[in-house]
């Protein structure tokens, strides 16, 4: 099974993400090409701004945080 490189999905999500037209781009021009008005063309943008992190994350597991090392060992 290939090695996922997580680095890149991030990367290449968050420069999708970028992408996106902004809130007063939205509620400038939405309704014309979208046929929607502002509101919703922004509530559709937010649900695919977390899509794209979703699918980004996907299968993605954070290495647990080191111990700290043991009193025991730091006495010398």
């Amino acid at each position: 099974m290939p090695k996922i490189d997580y680095e890149d999905r991030f990367y290449v999500a968050l420069k999708r993400i970028t992408c996106y037209m902004t809130p007063a781009g939205l509620r400038r021009t939405s309704q014309r090409p979208y046929g929607l008005d502002h509101a919703e063309a922004l509530e559709m943008a937010y649900e695919n701004v977390i899509a794209e992190a979703k699918s980004a994350l996907r299968g993605y597991r954070r290495k647990p945080p080191a111990l700290p090392a043991s009193p025991s060992s730091l006495r010398g």
